[in-house]
């Protein structure tokens, strides 16, 4: 071996070491508890793993008017698992109202389940929360599902798989006597960890998540609102008419239009409204389902024309007994989830998922059929 190459591969053997240690002396450093990168995540970071470890819950669609004797209104309750584990939790809504007055007497809550759970597609009739749910925070806790037992029944546990979401359809109405003025609901769970069964689980309650709303006066319950004109007469026409003929035959001549400002009858337009059968005049002036056009189902599930309102008072966390949680009833809850999602797989139905497949399946049969125009079309050009 010559003199040259050995120099060179001598060269080539320290420059390879000197790069092994830097990188061993890199890796250190990093590894060192003083530098930034081992030092504990951000707040940012805490918040946003925090954030992953309970469900997401909100309201949608709620109306900014529900009318005390009107007719119920729909929104939706939305419960979205964003975390890496599973979840299970009992579905509430708390509502209240600005004075604290508001008793579970005042209120009607129905829900529907989607179709495939236990129950799912009909509507059934909410339950005041165990364990003192009506007067909890001066409010009304309602569990959306029945109750066996004293506490909740089996089927109105949820299972929530990572990256499924739950949407409840709810109505809601008000007695004619419920206290008026401002007021709001709030999402509600008692949650827990499904892959830990040493997770007793907790209350998730976010006054920022729910949705206020005012409860007004007038709903067509019998009960008169403010101007009780003369309309319970039937026969507005012998009082209405009888002093503008005897004007109209004075003052033939003039014009025979005259009587209309002597009588701007503003009772006319009330029985209008009346489907409910009674004609209460301030049932019009709201707009928003306090006449009888929305007895029902005024709107689609999770939408309305009105706007959602945030909440002006405080709504804490529920502070009744908690429910419990066997781990029975959580692989029957899992085993009811997976047979929803079979029972939509069969049908067509499912999340956002199935028509994110279905769009790029009909993108990818609509190249291919560019593809092949394109080559028939060169094919007949050469030829």
């Amino acid at each position: 071996m010559s003199i040259r190459r050995s120099l060179a591969l001598a060269g080539v053997a320290a420059l390879t070491s000197s790069l092994v240690l830097t990188g061993a002396q890199g890796a250190m450093a990093v590894g060192s508890p003083g530098t930034p990168s081992a030092a504990a995540p951000s707040a940012a970071a805490q918040a946003e793993q925090a954030k992953h470890q309970s469900l997401d819950l909100s309201v949608r669609g709620v109306p900014d008017t529900f009318v005390a004797g009107g007719p119920a209104r729909v929104f939706s309750y939305r419960i979205q698992n964003s975390a890496k584990n599973d979840f299970v939790a009992f579905p509430l809504l708390k509502f209240k109202n600005k004075a604290g007055t508001l008793k579970a007497k005042d209120l009607k809550v129905e829900y529907q389940l989607p179709a495939g759970l236990p129950g799912g597609g009909t509507w059934k009739t909410g339950s005041i929360a165990p364990g003192g749910g009506d007067g909890d925070d001066s409010a009304v806790l309602i569990l959306l599902g029945g109750v066996s037992d004293g506490g909740p029944a089996d089927d109105a546990l949820l299972f929530v798989a990572p990256g499924k979401r739950i949407d409840i359809d709810v109505r809601v109405s008000f007695t004619k006597d419920t206290p008026l003025g401002k007021a709001g609901v709030v999402p509600v769970a008692f949650e827990a960890n499904a892959d830990d069964e040493s997770d007793n689980g907790h209350f998730s309650c976010d006054g920022i998540k729910g949705a206020g709303f005012t409860i007004k006066a007038g709903g067509g319950s019998g009960k008169p609102t403010a101007t009780p004109t003369p309309t319970k007469t039937g026969k507005p026409s012998p009082t209405a008419t009888a002093s503008p003929t005897a004007t109209a035959t004075a003052t033939a001549t003039s014009t025979p239009t005259t009587p209309a400002p002597t009588t701007p009858a503003p009772t006319t337009p009330a029985p209008t409204t009346t489907a409910t059968g009674t004609a209460s005049p301030s049932a019009s002036p709201t707009g928003s389902g306090s006449g009888s056009g929305e007895t029902t189902t005024p709107a689609p599930s999770g939408g309305s024309t009105d706007a959602q309102q945030p909440i002006d008072f405080p709504v804490d966390v529920p502070k009744v007994a908690p429910p419990k949680i066997t781990p029975a009833v959580v692989t029957k809850a899992k085993t009811a989830a997976s047979d929803a999602d079979k029972s939509l797989a069969t049908t067509g139905g499912g999340d956002d998922t199935t028509a994110i497949a279905a769009a790029g399946g009909a993108v990818l049969v609509a190249g291919v059929g560019t593809l092949v125009v394109l080559r028939r079309r060169k094919a007949g050009q050469q030829g």
